[in-house]
């Protein structure tokens, strides 16, 4: 049977099988029906499991169980004529489609008609939208300088807070959002964070500053002495162990090629080098993609036809260093789907997560083509993954 890729190096495994128990199909069927944010807390239960939660059938399956309280796919957001538009996928839906289909997704809820998606949280759905209008006609001085341009949301519930703007003279650079997962019950803790890395006026580092939900305030943090333009146009973050992730373009004055890490809690950052093999290649052009597969930070790169996947072990720690899982031959993908598919995402080890010119495509590096999905979008510009429950948010109405 052909796979449509071929997979002709692995490495790393999982952890222990655990000691006994219910059977793995038991276990397995249970931690299918868990909430979303109770995932994060059964990880760490066990390495068994972890391995569970992260095999490929876990995330459909876990979707079509909890159909009536889970919807998961992807935000994809293109730029046409200088307007943003973002529609979101589900994988789901076109494979199992059912009777009772979750609720459609979408941002046509918000008090503004020209929406730009700048960031989405990991944990209860939530999302930083921008009102690209107000926030242009903010940085020209106009009337609606004074207007509110930022949001915080909950599209999969139709549910929206207006913010205040921060300093929107410095355009942004790169943007993040961590939310605290729901029944934690923490009262001390910020319900939601988001990150705004700006171009300062000299251009020679990173302006910082972070909105937190408890204060409902901006403020301001300690500057990044990063170049800016090195992470401009760098894409969503990647979140991986704590941490908020991007690739950074190649520095003006080192010309070094790395991983930008930006850590909320501590409000720390640091540079992370490449994988030296990559950095030795005389293909100085080839494609990457920063990656999060089983929790673990990775790194897709492509060269010619295949695809190599590299994991970064001992995450800050002396001994981090990276090691290439696996490889994967993309010629009879490209073949069958054509030249322009751009990977975007590795739903696990063995699925990724594609686009081409006016539609995406999930691929099972091992079965082939698994949906395919029509979007209205010519150039695809950006794609966050979207994962939310249904719970509504418990906004404060009095700062609506």
């Amino acid at each position: 049977m052909s796979t449509g890729a071929e997979i002709c190096h692995g490495g790393g495994g999982a952890g222990d099988d655990g000691d006994g128990g219910l059977p793995e199909d038991q276990m397995f069927e249970l931690l299918t029906r868990v909430s979303l944010d109770d995932l994060a807390a059964c990880r760490q239960v066990s390495a068994q499991w972890r391995r569970l939660t992260y095999e490929p059938a876990f995330g459909p399956q876990h979707c079509r169980r909890r159909a009536d309280a889970v919807v998961s796919g992807y935000f994809v957001q293109g730029l046409a004529r200088n307007r943003y538009s973002a529609t979101f996928v589900s994988m789901t839906t076109q494979t199992h489609p059912s009777s009772s289909s979750p609720p459609v997704v979408s941002l046509d809820f918000l008090p503004c008609a020209h929406v730009r998606v700048d960031a989405v949280s990991a944990h209860r759905g939530l999302a930083c939208c921008v009102d690209a209008d107000a926030e242009a006609a903010a940085r020209m001085g106009g009337k609606a300088s004074s207007a509110r341009c930022y949001y915080a949301c909950k599209p999969a519930t139709r549910q929206w807070l207006a913010l205040p703007s921060p300093r929107l003279r410095f355009p942004t650079a790169a943007s993040a959002m961590v939310a605290r997962p729901a029944g934690t019950g923490d009262g001390s803790a910020a319900d939601f964070k988001i990150l705004r890395l700006s171009v300062a006026t000299l251009r020679d580092r990173l302006r910082c500053e972070i909105f937190d939900s408890r204060r409902f305030a901006w403020r301001r943090s300690a500057e990044v002495m990063v170049w800016p333009e090195s992470l401009v146009a760098a894409g969503p973050a990647t979140r991986a162990h704590g941490a908020m992730h991007w690739l950074r373009w190649p520095d003006r004055l080192t010309g070094a090629e790395d991983i930008f890490a930006f850590d909320m809690k501590s409000e720390t950052w640091r540079l992370i080098g490449l994988p030296p093999e990559i950095d030795d290649r005389a293909e100085r052009w080839a494609r990457r993609k920063l990656v999060t597969v089983e929790g673990k930070l990775c790194l897709v790169v492509i060269v010619g036809d295949e695809a190599e996947v590299w994991v970064i072990t001992g995450y800050g720690m002396q001994h981090e260093r990276w090691e290439k899982k696996m490889v994967v031959r993309l010629k009879s993908l490209t073949v069958k789907e054509g030249s322009e598919l751009v990977l975007r995402d590795l739903c696990s080890a063995e699925v990724a997560f594609f686009n081409a010119v006016y539609r995406v495509v999930w691929y099972d590096f091992w079965k082939g083509k698994i949906a395919e999905v029509p979007v209205h979008h010519k150039c695809i510009q950006e794609v966050l993954k979207y994962e939310s429950d249904l719970v509504p948010w418990d906004i404060d109405e009095n700062k609506i």
